[in-house]
């Protein structure tokens, strides 16, 4: 049974956390897989659409996706090229695709946990929401530091801060 994209994408809240634990040890290798079945991808592109599939809650920092393709790459699962650019493209081997069969219960089992938890998102609907929810962050950053001085300005602040929490947790409830 093929895996495509969209099935990884829509996690989220859940597993909010410092990127610890986001996936069951070693599943990472499955997602990583996975998308290097549709087409080959730089690294850089695999964290893009990890980040993406999780709603931005989580981005794997490159000290988590290299040192795993360097492994699936030891182990014969994917082929790095470098190309004129410098920059190293990986694709899925014919191990790699066996691997992801050999396994494929477990995949499976991991992609309909997550999938169980979180629906398909709109994937531009997704990316402007994260750019206005980051947008909104280093606004309220902003406004705190610059009303240290003033109490009641920050309490109100506060206010509406919890205001949407609370829109958007009514929201989720519906």
């Amino acid at each position: 049974m093929a895996m495509h994209r969209h099935d990884w994408h829509g996690l989220g809240r859940e597993f909010v956390g410092r990127g610890r634990g986001f996936f069951e040890r070693g599943g990472i290798k499955f997602v990583i897989l996975d998308l290097l079945r549709e087409h080959p991808r730089h690294g850089y592109d695999i964290i893009q659409e990890i980040e993406t599939g999780s709603g931005g809650f989580y981005a794997p920092s490159p000290g988590v996706i290299y040192p795993t393709l360097q492994a699936l790459e030891d182990q014969g699962f994917v082929r790095g090229t470098t190309e004129e650019s410098g920059k190293k493209v990986y694709s899925v081997t014919d191990d790699g695709l066996a691997y992801l069969e050999e396994h494929a219960e477990e995949v499976r089992e991991h992609r309909a946990r997550m999938g169980s938890r979180f629906g398909h998102v709109n994937k531009d609907e997704l990316h402007d929401t994260i750019r206005d929810m980051r947008n909104l962050s280093e606004d309220i950053r902003h406004a705190i530091h610059g009303l240290m001085s003033d109490p009641e300005k920050m309490k109100r602040v506060r206010q509406v801060i919890q205001e949407a929490r609370r829109s958007i947790a009514e929201i989720v409830s519906q």
